[in-house]
């Protein structure tokens, strides 16, 4: 992946097409490059460095002295002196030829390849979902059937699990008490078998406590990072509430979590008059929901009002939901990192060979 740090194309005003794709990934090692050929440069100079084209032998070989050994030697010497500056000249351009092609390789040179999918563009969701006794109510009409609500409830998660598809989920559930049913995760299967087990009134009482439950919302997201994230979850409430408990107003704290970054929005389930109440409602009270005060903790918390009447306005939600918490596209671009390492390794590989066939065929080089 194209996440490392770039040293910018190589000759950007070449014209070059194919220069001007290569990067970079350790552009330190080209500027090494001066350095290494000026300790070169002295070495060759002071005589340290034997000539590339021969290769030691492998196995000792028995030295002999020649009695006129001191005359023969300056007699070479005088007879080569005269092409010294020469050979010096092609071994240092065969060493410098050889620390390029290191050097270059070293700094890891590399192409863009595809581009790499984006990553998701919208903000993390967390669904605050009321589970009171009021759910076991059947006012929702479906092919001519009576539904209870907290089926339509499901409905409504499961399509929201559906169609945010690259988010993290979190699921609160409440009534009396709150409690975290699925913190924030990507594992979608989780959290449909989490929903799909949701009962009303098990565990945190019978009735809806709205303050309570934004309360322990705004605790869980202190106490976690995305606090101070840049990019603030989003909050959807599902509840059916008619009235909250007056110790705490619901959209107070709406209001604070607005002015922390967050953005609230509510989806009403079940309907908001008694026309739809049915005649046999097995002992339970019926409460038509208070769209009312929905509509205020949406508005305190920046958010919008939604009422869960039918599949289209479900969708119609995800969407609006979707593009009101869309991200600003700070995100860089990222591609797949194609090496080319390898070329100026092989270039300085194919050099030696050559220098060992020329020095095999009687020439030196270096």
């Amino acid at each position: 992946m194209a996440e490392q740090k770039e040293a910018g194309p190589l000759m950007e005003d070449a014209g070059l097409p194919f220069l001007q794709s290569i990067h970079f990934m350790h552009s330190e090692w080209l500027w090494a490059w001066i350095p290494s050929m000026l300790v070169v440069t002295l070495l060759i100079r002071y005589q340290c460095l034997g000539t590339v084209s021969r290769i030691p032998p492998v196995s000792g070989s028995k030295v002999y002295r020649h009695p006129r050994y001191r005359l023969l030697h300056r007699l070479h010497v005088r007879k080569t002196k005269q092409h010294k500056t020469a050979t010096s000249l092609s071994r240092w351009t065969v060493y410098i030829l050889l620390l390029a092609c290191f050097h270059i390789a070293l700094a890891h040179p590399y192409k863009l390849g595809r581009e790499l999918p984006r990553p998701p563009e919208y903000r993390d969701t967390l669904f605050i979902v009321d589970t009171s006794i009021s759910m076991m109510l059947r006012d929702y009409l479906i092919g001519g059937e009576r539904v209870d609500r907290m089926t339509i409830l499901k409905s409504v998660l499961t399509t929201f699990i559906d169609g945010l598809q690259g988010n993290r989920i979190g699921l609160i559930i409440f009534s009396e008490q709150p409690y975290t049913l699925a913190p924030l995760t990507a594992d979608y299967a989780l959290l449909k078998s989490r929903v799909s087990r949701l009962e009303p009134a098990v565990l945190t009482g019978n009735t809806s406590n709205l303050g309570r439950a934004l309360i322990y919302t705004l605790q869980k997201l202190k106490d976690s990072d995305a606090w101070y994230a840049a990019q603030k979850s989003a909050l959807i409430l599902i509840t059916d509430v008619n009235r909250s408990a007056r110790d705490l107003d619901p959209a107070a704290v709406a209001n604070y979590l607005h002015e922390q970054g967050f953005r609230l929005h509510t989806i009403g389930i079940g309907t908001s008059s008694d026309s739809a109440r049915e005649p046999d409602s097995k002992g339970l009270v019926y409460e038509p929901t208070n769209f009312a005060l929905l509509e205020k903790i949406a508005r305190q918390g920046g958010g919008q009002f939604f009422w869960a009447d039918s599949q289209r306005s479900l969708q119609s939600a995800i969407g609006t939901i979707q593009q009101g918490e869309r991200r600003q596209g700070t995100a860089r671009p990222r591609h797949v990192s194609l090496p080319l390492y390898q070329w100026p390794l092989l270039a300085g590989l194919l050099l030696i060979m050559l220098l060992q066939l020329f020095n095999r065929g009687g020439r030196s080089v270096a």
